[in-house]
């Protein structure tokens, strides 16, 4: 009863946590199906909230001349592709008067995060659209079917002339008479210079109006536009295809789907420079914003990282926002920001981003310094600042600091490298795909170990009921005791054995045992004790045993000595043309030392070298990765790839120190290590039924019962811990960006927006390929679509190819 008790009441727990996290991040939103609107045309306005269960349909208060009522739809529930779970609320928008118009911001109550907490408040951000005189429309013909079908079309902008990085709602409209049967709209295909535009798609909301004497409805694409630069920009002209349906005689009546186009005109406006005068700080953002700050985090330890959530909320370039920064950063170690990517949300001006800031204090701190974030206003034309209160923070002093230790402790040296590392010269190029003692080995010795013993241990549980002599149970008691005795000389052991031999072995022994009497007789009946009863002749026969083991690694070492002397040479010579800067020479021969799968990562590491020394720092870092797939402790390759992430400032998966520590020895070492503990504990657990009370050999097996779980611990943490690149992604599905002045896109082609610059060397995700093109992911959380050619495999699908550098071209200067 208390069990079940206990489960509702923990339950009720996460849901009262569930639903706090999901009032924390709500929000109310508000869009137009189209931001141009005929006169006498009826738009729809919706009203959108997230995180939380609106109360009432929420009041809008319509801009004069304007005409805003409800729906009898509401609240409607819906959950778009990246979004949570949304209530919308549906309006009616229309008007006679043209004009430039501004719906005011809309509040919405929402129920509170429990049933005692008082209801929120959710406020939407001002929405501007435009009426416009449908007279001002440009016509334009289009042929179906022998008939003409007259349609209008456009590109507007609410800005006509933007500041540079300054977000504006843009839209295509198109106009098209209601009898057409229109069943796909299609994605638009437009050119643009000097900005950069998200996806145009048609919204699922039509209006109808009459134009021409003819009823026509209307489909707008509502996107948004961001100046990359200022002077002359412009965007268009766009085609468009739709599918439509148009009923045939072929020789009866049928419906069949027709392929028209339509095309939307260019539209051209002027990008205006950012005011001068603008303060320290100020990075990129253009709009009006709101910054908040939260971390889940209030007590640390002397040293640990902290990250804060920073939530912009507002209007403006969202999607191309640098995050916010530190006020004061002194004493603090700042790490790169990830954010979480929106999705279609990208087509609205409003909206809000999430920032993940990771910062480290370098001294004991009690807050976390606010959080800032410059802005340009184009409203007002002016620059403001917006900042976060500081966040309470306890800081517990760590493990150098405990007693009030005067000393301060120096920063761990930083690595001052300017160059890699050296070459390897390995004992061998390739190393055996099957190695020449394969790891089932061991389990199998100890599962062999095992098993004898507990054959052992159930022969000594059922001898006594099987055997029917009972002196045989006298002579193994003698036999142990004889074995066990702590004799300080040879003669008592001799006397005991004779004992045994007369009374139970006969009055005929074989001629072994008799030796064993006249030896016997020689030694225990001499008035003089003698040195030693060991002669040369048991000291040979030691001798020989090794002698043999000796001989069997002597066959083991010829059998794999065949192919060393090719490996020697394609060694010598690879090294050569290295040191003699031919480095595309240096990596055919090590490449041609043998199967790819055979190769060492130290012939991986000098592949890797060589590539950076023929200016191509993405194949390096590509094959100090091989290397370490192949030998995960490979110190050299892992401090070289470090060098080249640090250099060139490649996005890759950030690791704490201990991890390094650990990356000292191998995964495999880790693994061993772990296998190794469990079979000491089971096989000492099964000496103890397998021998007698105060057989010698228990206190070993008590002995490997504290060493045993220490090997399972240690070896369990290092296997746990080992820095894998794996727990990112797969290996089988992780790249290197071995291209330079790459930059990642938002959709598969080079005129789509850019995302985030791509340095060489960086590791990432392949998620999916469409093409020439390829969908990745890196572990900043940042995903988009890269160039094939830019990109390899860490774990190659077939045989590489030696990587084939560009070489600059000679001109006067370097011919």
């Amino acid at each position: 009863m208390k069990t079940w008790k206990h489960f509702i009441l923990t339950f009720q727990a996460l849901a009262v946590w569930i639903t706090f996290c999901a009032y924390s991040h709500g929000q109310a939103m508000s869009r137009l199906s189209s931001s141009f609107i005929a006169r006498g045309e009826q738009a729809m306005l919706e009203v959108a909230v997230t995180g939380g269960v609106p109360i009432g349909f929420p009041q809008v208060t319509p801009p004069q001349n304007v005409t805003i009522q409800e729906t009898d739809i509401g609240p409607a529930t819906q959950l778009n592709p990246g979004r949570k779970l949304e209530y919308v609320f549906q309006y009616k928008v229309f008007s006679y008067e043209t004009g430039k118009y501004k719906i005011p911001p809309i509040t919405v109550n929402v129920n509170g995060a429990t049933p005692q907490s008082e209801p929120l408040e959710f406020v939407t951000e001002p929405l501007e659209f435009v009426i416009f005189d449908p007279d001002e429309l440009e016509w334009s013909e289009l042929a179906v079917e022998g008939r003409k079908i007259r349609y209008a079309s456009f590109f507007r902008s609410l800005n006509d002339r933007p500041y540079e990085n300054e977000t504006t709602p843009t839209e295509i409209k198109i106009f098209v008479p209601r009898e057409m049967v229109v069943v796909d709209w299609g994605i638009p295909d437009f050119e643009r210079d000097g900005l950069a535009a998200w996806r145009f798609q048609p919204s699922p909301m039509r209006s109808t109006i009459n134009l021409l004497g003819t009823p026509y409805f209307s489909v707008a694409y509502p996107s948004t536009i961001t100046p990359t630069r200022t002077g002359k920009i412009s965007i268009g002209p766009a085609k468009i295809r739709l599918i439509t349906q148009e009923n045939v005689m072929d020789p009866f009546p049928r419906w069949v789907n027709k392929e028209i186009y339509v095309q939307a005109p260019k539209l051209e406006m002027e990008a205006l420079p950012l005011p001068a005068g603008a303060p320290k700080g100020f990075e990129n953002a253009v709009g009006s914003f709101r910054l908040s700050a939260s971390s889940e985090v209030s007590e640390i330890q002397e040293g640990d990282p902290v990250t804060v959530d920073l939530v912009v909320t507002g209007s403006g370039n969202l999607d191309t926002l640098q995050p916010p920064t530190l006020a004061d950063s002194d004493g603090w170690k700042v790490y790169s920001t990830t954010n979480d990517q929106r999705g279609d949300e990208r087509r609205d001006l409003s909206g809000s981003v999430v920032f993940h800031q990771s910062i480290r204090p370098l001294e004991m701190k009690k807050e976390i310094p606010p959080f800032r974030l410059v802005y340009f206003d184009p409203g007002d034309k002016t620059y403001k600042t917006v900042t976060t209160e500081p966040i309470a923070l306890r800081m517990i002093p760590g493990p150098a600091k405990a007693a009030e230790a005067i000393a301060q402790s120096l920063p761990v040296p930083f690595e001052r490298m300017t160059d890699i590392l050296a070459l390897l010269r390995p004992a061998q190029l390739t190393v055996p795909a099957i190695p020449a003692f394969p790891t089932w080995l061991g389990h199998a010795v100890g599962a062999l170990l095992a098993l004898l013993l507990i054959v052992k241990a159930v022969w000594m549980r059922l001898a006594v009921r099987l055997s029917k002599n009972p002196e045989s149970h006298v002579r193994a008691r003698e036999l142990q005791e004889i074995s066990s005795a702590k004799s300080a000389d040879d003669t008592d052991f001799l006397r005991a054995t004779g004992s045994f031999i007369e009374r139970h072995l006969g009055s005929h022994p074989s001629p072994e045992i008799r030796a064993v009497l006249a030896e016997r007789d020689a030694v225990c009946f001499r008035a003089e004790k003698p040195k030693s009863v060991l002669d040369r002749k048991r000291r040979d026969e030691i001798i020989r045993l090794l002698r043999n083991a000796a001989m069997m690694l002597l066959v083991v070492f010829t059998l794999n000595a065949g192919g060393t002397a090719r490996a020697d040479d394609i060694s010598k010579q690879a090294i050569e043309a290295f040191d003699s800067a031919k480095y595309e020479d240096a990596i055919k021969l090590w490449l041609s030392a043998g199967n790819y799968d055979d190769l060492s990562a130290d012939t991986l590491y000098n592949i890797g070298n060589a590539c950076y020394r023929s200016g191509s720092p993405g194949h390096a870092a590509l094959y100090y990765r091989r290397a370490l797939v192949k030998n995960s402790g490979h110190q050299e390759a892992r401090q070289n790839l470090r060098f080249i992430e640090r250099k060139y400032g490649s996005i890759t998966v950030q690791r704490p120190d201990y991890q390094y520590a650990l990356a000292r020895l191998p995964l495999v070492s880790w693994k061993n290590t772990l296998w190794g503990g469990l079979w000491i504990c089971g096989l000492a657990l099964l000496v103890f039924p397998a021998t007698l009370p105060g057989a010698r050999v228990r206190w070993v097996a008590v002995g490997a019962l504290v060493i045993g779980p220490l090997l399972v611990s240690a070896g369990l943490l290092g296997w746990r811990y080992f820095p894998n690149d794996a727990e990112f992604a797969p290996v089988s599905k992780q790249a290197v960006i071995i291209a330079e002045q790459v930059a990642l896109h938002t959709d598969a082609a080079r005129t789509s927006p850019e995302v985030i610059d791509a340095p060489p060397g960086s590791l990432c995700e392949v998620i999916r390929e469409s093409g020439r093109w390829t969908y990745v992911a890196f572990a900043s959380k940042t995903r988009g679509w890269i160039p094939k050619e830019a990109i390899e495999k860490v774990q190659p699908v077939k045989a590489p190819a030696p990587p084939k550098f560009r070489k600059p071209k000679a001109d006067g200067k370097s011919a």
